[in-house]
């Protein structure tokens, strides 16, 4: 009887073994499944900040480059207007040379108020990209937090 027994108790002790070694397994797969939750997590919510802050970048680029081609157009007519006064002024209606020295005012305060609206563009578009910086650090900050609860 002993012997029965004490087989009957060796499996009980052996099915408990592998209850807890399939319990042990279960816990660690649940670590790795809610890590790589939080790692997806991350990765989703960090990269679409990171693409936010990429087009704000571009965008910035883009802008001042737009400045300076508008810059370079306003600068050429200047300078074409103002080369037609010195070789034709003699030639031309007092009136029309005041007409063509107005337009070269305009034109420079054009490029003025160009370069103030450029500076106003790439100032709100670096705040934004600041914002989005920020926002981008405190996510990181707070998924390293949950990472190392997820650890405990």
């Amino acid at each position: 009887m002993d012997a029965k027994y004490s087989n009957l108790l060796q499996g009980f002790i052996q099915e408990l073994d592998d209850c807890y070694v399939l319990m042990k397994k279960k816990r660690e797969d649940n670590k790795l499944e809610v890590e790589y939750i939080f790692k997806d997590m991350e990765n989703k919510k960090l990269d679409s900040i990171k693409e936010v802050i990429n087009d704000i970048q571009v965008l910035i680029d883009e802008r001042q480059k737009l400045r300076d081609e508008i810059f370079v157009d306003m600068d050429k007519m200047i300078l074409s207007i103002t080369n037609f006064l010195n070789e034709k002024k003699e030639e031309m209606k007092p009136e029309e040379v005041v007409e063509l020295k107005r337009k070269v005012t305009e034109l420079e305060q054009a490029k003025t108020q160009e370069k103030l609206n450029a500076w106003r563009d790439v100032s709100n578009l670096k705040k934004e990209l600041r914002d989005h910086l920020r926002e981008f650090k405190d996510k990181k900050d707070n998924f390293n937090v949950l990472e190392s609860m997820v650890d405990l």
